[in-house]
């Protein structure tokens, strides 16, 4: 006999979403915080401004693309 696959209680739903939101606190706080790490570093380098023009020379900013996307 086959068994169906039951269906997860709310409890169980409510403790994944609880998991989901602390991954991604934990994630947001690490951005954060290697963020602050090479603003600190690159004040101490004395270098952040050139780094910036760096990064704007390297990596324009795209804003060319002017299509419409398709309404439903």
């Amino acid at each position: 006999m086959i068994q169906k696959k039951q269906k997860p209680t709310l409890k169980r739903v409510v403790r994944m979403v609880e998991d989901l939101f602390v991954a991604v606190e934990q994630l947001r706080l690490q951005i954060y915080n290697g963020d602050l790490a090479l603003d600190e570093y690159m004040k101490m380098k004395d270098d952040k401004e050139a780094f910036i023009k760096y990064l704007e020379e390297k990596y324009p900013k795209d804003d060319q693309d002017k299509e419409k996307t398709k309404e439903k």
